[in-house]
């Protein structure tokens, strides 16, 4: 822990493909891993989202609302959607409101693996990630945020279409 860089501060981005907590001197931070380095950020992964969604002009309420409404309000562990000019998901292992729940970006991922009673990622940086989650539950999480994608990309073009026929 102490060889990876500290940060008070830091927003999701499309480069960010794991948020994992971890514990530093008593007191619970996120260790993350994007494309190009691992470092840790002094906050909750849920906050890191909330905080990230709340730059982006929404909130985590508004990202599981959204879920919610295309998966099925019964559904408690929902990826959520964000947003810059493209939408990506990001998918909780645990319940997000769990203090050893990590969050993977969807997009990261180029293959996935049984490994033992878990589950083994590759991201697309070469990374292998050992996930504590049974193989089937994970690739369903794992379809449960590719029809969320394809959701979110399908209203996204709907809004589109109909902001381009105002324009007319």
């Amino acid at each position: 822990m102490d060889e990876l860089k500290k940060f008070d501060w830091y927003y999701i981005t499309p480069n960010t493909y794991v948020i994992e907590p971890i514990e530093c001197d008593g007191k619970a931070y996120s260790r993350v891993y994007d494309k190009f380095d691992t470092f840790c950020i002094k906050r909750k992964p849920l906050k890191l989202l909330d905080e990230t969604l709340k730059k982006l002009g929404s909130s985590y309420k508004a990202a599981t609302d959204f879920s919610k409404m295309f998966l099925g309000k019964g559904k408690h562990k929902v990826p959520i959607v964000l947003s810059y000019d493209q939408p990506y998901v990001f998918l909780p292992i645990l319940s997000p409101s769990s203090s050893k729940n990590i969050w993977i970006a969807q997009h990261a991922i180029i293959n996935i693996q049984k490994y033992e009673d878990s589950t083994m990622i590759i991201l697309k940086n070469d990374v292998e990630f050992k996930l504590p989650i049974h193989y089937t539950a994970f690739c369903t999480q794992y379809v449960c945020a590719t029809m969320l994608l394809k959701y979110a990309l399908k209203q996204r073009e709907a809004i589109h279409r109909e902001l381009g026929f105002l324009k007319n």
